[in-house]
């Protein structure tokens, strides 16, 4: 387990977080950026975007990031939002 600091978007509900130092990543919407990976936090927003900083964890090891990065596979770096229709949950109707 690794600990990184990511960035959720109040607009779509995505969280990002780079993988490593020149890793730009985006939300869905595209209102917020990060990049910097593990060596600094770097995070960019449209001036009217809603967003929370937090720290996450995640099942990888920093080799991992590296190696998703470098193979372009994108297995990590973007957690996107659950949508009504995924979640196996369902609506309680009042």
């Amino acid at each position: 387990m690794l600990t990184v600091k990511a960035i959720e978007c109040n607009e779509c509900g995505d969280a990002i977080y780079s993988r490593t130092h020149h890793d730009f990543r985006q939300c869905n919407c595209g209102n917020i950026s990060v990049g910097g990976g593990l060596q600094y936090f770097k995070y960019d927003a449209n001036p009217a975007s809603l967003f929370k900083v937090k720290k996450i964890q995640i099942d990888a090891s920093i080799a991992d990031l590296y190696a998703d990065y470098e193979s372009m596979e994108d297995k990590f770096g973007l957690i996107p939002a659950v949508k009504a229709e995924d979640n196996p949950i369902p609506a309680i109707r009042s």
